[in-house]
């Protein structure tokens, strides 16, 4: 136990030296300058997609409305909602002539909903920029004003923000935490601003992206069977030479990422066939991590001798590396404190979506079935390289 114990350790020392790189290498959004006087701004086109969003819609396009930006349009998207979305985006549209409302009726042969969505969205731009962002962001004052101004300034092309998480509850933070730090440290974060290395990043909740670059790439219709879209969008990018910087909103870009229990059940349903539709990886993905960060280390303390002390260590190296992450993401911590509840209960969603993704042979997800044929043969990104494949067409020729 204590050998097991000890590499336990190595390996949370190891992370927590990780999460010190992420927080010199990522900074936040409220350290950017004050953006100067000026007498005309780059319109900027957000792109919304929002489905059976009728709970945080309104509030948020609000809050995107009254940012203070001069040059905007907002057009949002209603993906085929089965709630008050749709009216709720149409009395925006007819209240504020800057919002251009889309409905989506039905969903093409071969595209995700929310890729779908983003494309209908796009055909509709006209900014130079692109703000993509989820419908329950809401976004401050001043915040559009010096990223565009310190963007323009550094010749940045994509700019993505890891938005502030409201506290919820015990378990739901508790959650939020475990998924921030393995995200944050599979993803590389700590490389994402550094032009010579190929780790790109964008973020669901913000990311903007110049209009041209988009077009240019058609990446949209490249990630349109994606489950990890915005993942491999930031990959792309980056991979094909744009200049990609990340930052913390902290107070400039929050959201409530996850209101319920249900809603993370929902949630984490779609990635189940990222696990290869076998009953053997969800089990091992699900129970592994939760076997050594958690059950070795208490293991260890309670049976005694020198392995006490290395398991208590190794808990409170883990410990510490949440908070860390935790506070420096503007996360609630008591969910740090809280992070083996997290991870067991990411660890029982896991096992859950992986087990129905291979049981069903494909995933259920927001009403629409994907079979795994179709998801296999539209998945892109590679998340051990961090890099999106070309289709197979292309990559042939």
């Amino acid at each position: 136990m204590l050998i097991l114990a000890s590499l336990v350790l190595l390996v949370w020392t190891f992370q927590l030296a990780l999460a010190l790189r992420i927080r010199a290498a990522v900074p936040v959004l409220s350290a950017l300058p004050s953006a100067p006087a000026r007498d005309a701004w780059p319109l900027i086109s957000m792109v919304v997609p929002a489905r059976d969003e009728g709970l945080h819609v309104a509030a948020a396009l609000a809050s995107k409305l009254a940012c203070g930006y001069p040059s905007l349009e907002v057009i949002a998207v209603d993906d085929r909602s089965t709630d008050d979305t749709g009216a709720l985006i149409d009395r925006a549209a007819a209240a504020d002539p800057r919002v251009v409302a889309v409905h989506v009726t039905a969903l093409p042969d071969g595209w995700l909903g929310k890729l779908n969505a983003l494309a209908r969205g796009l055909e509709r731009a006209t900014g130079e920029w692109v703000l993509l962002s989820d419908a329950d962001v809401h976004v401050e004052p001043g915040a559009l004003e010096r990223v565009v101004a310190w963007a323009e300034a550094g010749a940045v092309d994509v700019v993505a923000v890891f938005p502030r998480m409201h506290p919820v509850g015990a378990l739901i933070d508790a959650s939020l935490a475990s998924m921030l730090r393995v995200l944050t440290l599979s993803g590389r974060a700590w490389r994402a601003n550094d032009d010579a290395s190929g780790i790109g990043v964008s973020v669901g909740a913000f990311t903007l992206v110049r209009r041209a670059l988009l077009v240019e790439s058609d990446v949209v219709a490249l990630l349109k069977m994606e489950v990890a879209d915005d993942v491999a969008l930031g990959a792309y990018l980056k991979q094909r030479g744009a200049r990609c910087r990340v930052f913390v909103g902290h107070a400039d870009v929050h959201l409530v990422f996850m209101d319920s229990i249900p809603a993370m059940m929902r949630s984490a349903d779609k990635g189940g066939g990222m696990l290869g539709f076998s009953w053997w990886a969800p089990v091992a993905f699900a129970l592994a991590p939760v076997a050594l960060d958690v059950a070795v280390p208490v293991a260890a303390l309670a049976g005694g001798g020198p392995a006490r002390l290395v398991g208590a260590l190794a808990l409170a190296v883990a410990t510490l590396t949440h908070l860390l992450l935790s506070a420096h993401f503007d996360g609630p911590l008591r969910g740090a404190l809280l992070w083996p509840l997290g991870e067991a209960f990411m660890g029982a969603l896991t096992l859950r979506a992986g087990l129905l993704a291979w049981r069903q042979q494909g995933v259920f997800w927001r009403r629409t079935f994907y079979p795994r044929a179709v998801l296999e043969a539209g998945q892109r990104l590679d998340m051990v390289r961090m890099r999106v494949r070309a289709p197979r067409d292309q990559s042939q020729s």
